[in-house]
C-alpha cells in the first residue's frame, strides 16, 4: 500500500523554464521539486509516497489461493503502457494476481501506476525469479495453465471453443516474441484468438482484454448453476 506521507492543497504553481515549482500558496513551504512531463498534471495535489510492494507469491499459493482463483502471467512483457493496460484488465475481469519476473520484464513504476488509472490497487502483483517453477508450483496446486500464442496446429484451441478449467492462470508473451518456449511446454492447453486475416496479431494488452472477458464469462456463467 502506498503510503501518503504529506499532502500539499491547493499548490500555486508557478512554473519557470526548468519547471520548478517556485512557492506553495497555502504554506510557505519553498518546494525545489522539479516536474518531468509526465507531472505536469498534478491537479492540485502533492504526495510523498512509498515504494511499491510486491506480493508474496509463495506466501499466497499456500494460504489464500483457491478453486476460484484466476492469474495472468506475463512472460517478460517489457512495455509499460501494455503492463498498465494489462492491469487494468485484469482488475476489470475479477483477475486476483498477476506474476511477472524479475528480470527482463517491466516492473511497476509511476508510468504503470497512470496508466493502470487505479487497478493497481485491485489486483495483486507477484514478482518471481523462475516462472517455470512458479507455474509448476501452481499446477501443483491445482492451477490449469492456459498459454497464448498465434500458432495454429491440433493442439492450439481457439478461444470460442475452448473450456476454461478452474482454477487457472494465463500467459501472455513478449510483444515481439510471444511466450518463451520452455514456458510453453509447461502449458496445459494453448489459446488462440480467431482474427482477419487482414492482421496477423492483436496487441497483448487488447488480446488480454478478449481472452480475460471470454474466462470471466464462463467463470460467472459456472458460478450461476452452482
Amino acid at each position: 500500500k502506498e503510503e501518503f506521507l504529506e499532502i500539499f492543497k491547493s499548490i500555486y504553481f508557478d512554473f519557470n523554464k526548468t519547471n520548478t515549482i517556485k512557492k506553495s500558496k497555502a504554506k510557505n513551504f519553498l518546494l525545489n521539486i522539479n516536474f518531468d512531463n509526465e507531472f505536469a498534471s498534478t491537479q492540485g495535489v502533492l504526495a510523498q509516497v512509498s515504494e511499491y510492494n510486491y506480493a508474496n507469491f509463495d506466501k499466497d499459493c499456500d494460504e489464500i489461493f483457491d478453486k476460484d482463483t484466476t492469474l495472468a502471467i506475463l512472460d517478460k512483457i517489457t512495455d509499460v503502457g501494455n503492463f498498465g493496460s494489462i492491469i487494468r484488465n485484469c482488475a476489470s475481469f475479477d483477475v486476483y494476481g498477476i506474476i511477472i519476473t524479475k528480470d527482463r520484464s517491466v516492473s511497476i513504476n509511476r508510468r504503470v501506476s497512470k496508466i493502470s488509472a487505479g487497478a493497481l490497487e485491485a489486483v495483486k502483483i507477484y514478482r518471481v525469479t523462475n516462472l517455470v517453477q512458479a507455474i509448476n508450483k501452481l499446477k501443483n496446486r491445482g492451477f490449469w495453465v492456459y498459454g497464448t500464442t498465434l500458432e495454429i496446429n491440433k493442439t492450439v484451441f481457439l478461444l470460442d471453443s475452448i473450456v476454461f478449467n478452474f482454477p487457472c492462470a494465463v500467459i501472455f508473451g513478449n510483444e515481439y516474441k510471444g511466450i518463451s518456449e520452455i514456458v510453453l511446454k509447461n502449458c496445459d492447453f494453448l489459446v488462440k484468438i480467431n482474427i482477419s486475416d487482414n492482421m496477423q496479431s492483436l496487441n497483448v494488452s487488447s488480446a488480454s482484454a478478449i481472452i480475460l472477458h471470454a474466462l470471466s464469462l464462463q467463470k460467472n456463467k459456472i458460478k450461476v448453476s452452482k
